[in-house]
């Protein structure tokens, strides 16, 4: 990922690089890491339902305007709906490297890579209840087997922001590097390259395929409890009071 922030438009370009990898037997291994502070920000969805609840604020009295609101936001959601199913489907090993902090999606996201390598100054931040939100990345199902359910409520109820090695001893990272040692990663990534690749696929179905039904169907509840929740008076307060907050600083 080249920037911190994930629009529309990297989301289809990452499923489609992942639909290129899948089909091309010379990607054995895909991984992916951020560009420059951040794994994933998540500034740019909260902007867009940031917009949402303007158009909806500005459009609430209008059936009219409300139906595009709707589609506007339930356009959104199912790209992301398509994206977290296209990682669950993704056949091949999925190696995430966490240069530096996480939100929102680019934390619940993680349990549907194969491996999670971070760096110690990565932080994991899922604050969906704070603005009004649901979790999402099959997150309501995951971290509860992942974490336990206590430790997953903090994470996803009250929005306990995790440092790198409480996301490892919750399951979420499987090691810690020192920031400056990230890089030490990519040779022993390239090693895992080197295997062959139809072992590979086959051990990675086993381990998944009894889960993948289930997932797919997660996903899609979460994502219909998002678009409600998007356009819930909740969302709109909590997104539109945190960027107040921001253009204060």
């Amino acid at each position: 990922m080249n920037k911190p922030t994930m629009e529309s438009k990297e989301y289809r370009a990452l499923m489609a690089t992942l639909d290129r990898a899948a089909g091309n037997p010379d990607v054995t291994v895909v991984a992916v890491t951020g560009e420059g502070d951040y794994f994933t920000s998540g500034n740019d969805f909260m902007e867009n339902l940031q917009n949402m609840g303007v158009f909806f604020r500005n459009h609430q009295s209008s059936a009219e305007g409300t139906e595009v609101g709707e589609k506007k936001s339930s356009s959104s959601v199912n790209l992301f709906r398509d994206f977290i199913s296209a990682l669950i489907n993704f056949p091949k090993p999925l190696v995430a490297v966490l240069n530096g902090p996480a939100v929102g999606m680019g934390v619940t996201m993680l349990p549907l890579f194969d491996v999670v390598y971070a760096s110690d100054k990565a932080t994991f931040h899922t604050p969906f209840v704070q603005l009004g939100l649901v979790a999402e990345g099959c997150s309501s199902y995951i971290f509860p087997r992942l974490m336990g359910m206590g430790k997953a409520a903090e994470v996803l109820l009250f929005g306990k922001k995790l440092t790198a090695e409480e996301a490892s001893d919750r399951g979420l990272v499987t090691e810690v590097l020192p920031h400056s040692n990230l890089h030490q990663i990519w040779p022993r990534i390239r090693e895992y390259a080197k295997l062959p690749l139809k072992t590979l696929l086959t051990v990675k179905e086993m381990m998944r395929a009894k889960d993948r039904e289930t997932l797919i169907k997660v996903n899609k509840m979460e994502m219909e409890y998002l678009k409600k929740a998007a356009r819930s008076e909740e969302a709109l307060t909590g997104i539109m009071n945190m960027f107040a907050k921001k253009s204060k600083l």
